[in-house]
């Protein structure tokens, strides 16, 4: 294989598959090639010469059904679906694929989030939702499709509604599990609107989005404001060209470049974007100490997550834990969830931000997140426990807690600091990491 590959479709100046097969090439320590091509409607029918002159070919909207006049097989699962984004050339024949189910069900996995037999409801039914219904159905979930034109979806063993009766019954309190946007609704450029309101969001435990631009959604914000479960769709994205990578060269889905891609590329979006920057990690690792130099040297505002919640809540740390520690985890989810809502601040969580998987949702979603990891030997020879109602029992318990932690701190940041050295040396590093993007 020569790793040549191409997107063809009508309007491609956004796409972002060339920078993740790059990133993928770079991975695996391969040169590749991977072109975009905009193609006039009334050619991609006839498109077969072009086709051939690359070893694999995604399709994007409008094309996943046309295209299919030039293949010469076409596998069960895109022509149940009645479209198809991958083309593998195979000697001189062409082969037809559809990864988007495999990249919704991986975007879904990564949040730890199973539609498996419960109730799913899919906002649309375009293209790209007959993907999802497809791969909700394969799941064993029990599908509801809403659609302006109920009549007009073909589609066997689901519910199909229109929005008016979706409100009725979530304003009846009428549950679901999983409620996902497949429509175009708060995509850039026209964002700031969502699909459905809080009234239905409401109604259900977790938001997944195909929307990958903008990350953070209206959606999936006002998923965040009533504490649900969040997917974005960029993890689907690159999920599902891993997935074609995975066709292209008969191999497995490579899981691991799968997550690595996905930190980087969204590490970068959140950058270029003037996104919050989030440090994470545990006490007395340096997070409010580099946080302050950061957003010295990059002139953003500067937020003490802990600070915050002091003045929001009107009550010290020790008096919301005096409470129980669930009330200031509350707290801490309000708190986090107001500053998600902004952009160009440099936020020093708290230690124990991570603890909820929720917030670790918004995190990823709301903007670049560096984890500060410092060795846990060295915090607790320096560390104050005065003021501090976790360490009530003494440093020690540091790494009991460090010990229950870390995974998390790992999962919900896109990049890591090693802060071993002084604060100079913290600083240098930190900023090196979000000049490189990664």
């Amino acid at each position: 294989m020569d790793n040549r590959f191409c997107v063809i479709g009508e309007k491609l100046a956004h796409t972002r598959s060339p920078q993740i097969h790059n990133l993928f090439f770079g991975i695996k320590g391969e040169k590749g090639v991977y072109d975009v091509k905009e193609i006039a409607r009334e050619d991609i029918g006839s498109c077969r010469d072009f086709l051939l002159s690359y070893d694999g070919v995604n399709v994007t909207i409008p094309y996943k059904t046309d295209v299919m006049k030039n293949l010469d097989y076409v596998s069960d699962e895109a022509r149940n679906i009645g479209a198809v984004n991958t083309v593998k050339k195979n000697g001189d024949r062409l082969e037809g694929y559809n990864s988007d189910p495999y990249g919704f069900v991986s975007m879904l996995t990564s949040r730890g989030i199973s539609a498996a037999g419960k109730k799913a409801t899919v906002l649309g039914f375009g293209g790209a939702a007959k993907s999802i219904v497809h791969a909700l159905k394969e799941l064993g979930a029990k599908v509801t499709v809403v659609s302006r034109n109920p009549e007009n979806v073909r589609e066997e063993g689901v519910r199909k509604i229109d929005y008016a009766t979706l409100n009725s019954e979530c304003d009846k309190g009428e549950k679901g599990y999983l409620l996902v946007n497949c429509t175009p609704v708060g995509m850039y450029p026209k964002e700031g609107v969502s699909p459905v309101g809080e009234n239905v969001i409401s109604q259900f435990a977790a938001l997944a989005d195909i929307v990958y631009n903008p990350m953070y959604t209206e959606f999936l914000k006002t998923g965040a404001k009533l504490g649900k479960r969040l997917a974005g769709g960029l993890y689907m994205l690159v999920a599902q060209a891993m997935k074609s990578q995975s066709i292209w060269r008969d191999e497995r889905v490579d899981t691991a470049a799968t997550a690595e891609i996905f930190r980087k590329l969204s590490f970068k979006e959140a950058l270029k974007g003037g996104l919050n920057i989030y440090l994470t990690g545990i006490m007395s690792c340096g997070k409010s100490t580099l946080g302050r130099e950061l957003a010295k040297a990059l002139n953003r505002e500067l937020v003490d997550m802990d600070e915050y919640i002091v003045k929001r809540e009107g009550k010290t740390i020790p008096e919301l834990f005096k409470e129980g520690e669930n009330v200031f985890r509350d707290a801490e989810s309000r708190a986090l969830y107001e500053l998600s809502l902004g952009k160009g601040m440099v936020i020093a969580t708290g230690g124990g931000c991570i603890k909820r998987i929720k917030n670790a949702d918004v995190l990823l979603l709301s903007g670049a997140t560096v984890f500060v990891r410092r060795n846990i030997n060295k915090i607790i020879k320096s560390a104050d426990c005065a003021g501090r109602p976790l360490l009530a029992d003494g440093a020690e318990r540091l790494r009991a807690i460090y010990a229950a932690r870390k995974s998390r701190y790992y999962a919900s940041a896109q990049a890591v600091l090693d802060n071993d050295g002084n604060e100079e040396e913290g600083l240098k590093k930190l900023l090196g990491i979000i000049e490189k993007g990664e």
